[in-house]
């Protein structure tokens, strides 16, 4: 099997309203309906991640988000499937798709 990184990037938007509880609730439940129809496809379901965090160039640090960008990433997901078309497969069916402006990058792991 051959392990895919998902890398699930969003339109920056910071502006945008937050999402309601029952919003929330509603995600949730179709991530954790696609962890359960690919249980044997999902290695690890991953996360979302922090609008903010750190850069380290040239032994410096900076503050991110990183760079001046129109998309953001906003999580991730590694996925195991016998071919990129059966990872493709995977992420036509993520909620991730679901979300406007949203898109998924599928990168293979070389597999050190």
């Amino acid at each position: 099997m051959t392990k895919y990184l998902f890398i699930y990037r969003l339109p920056s938007t910071p502006d945008a309203p937050p999402r309601s509880p029952e919003e929330m609730q509603q995600m949730f439940a179709r991530w954790r309906a696609w962890k359960e129809k690919f249980k044997d496809a999902v290695v690890d379901l991953g996360d979302g991640l922090k609008p903010s965090g750190k850069l380290l160039t040239d032994g410096k640090v900076t503050d991110g988000p990183f760079i001046e960008a129109k998309e953001i990433i906003g999580g991730y997901s590694i996925i195991a499937s016998e071919s990129y078309d059966g990872a493709l497969g995977v992420a036509r069916e993520c909620p991730m798709v679901l979300m406007p402006g949203a898109t998924i990058e599928i990168r293979e792991l070389m597999g050190f």
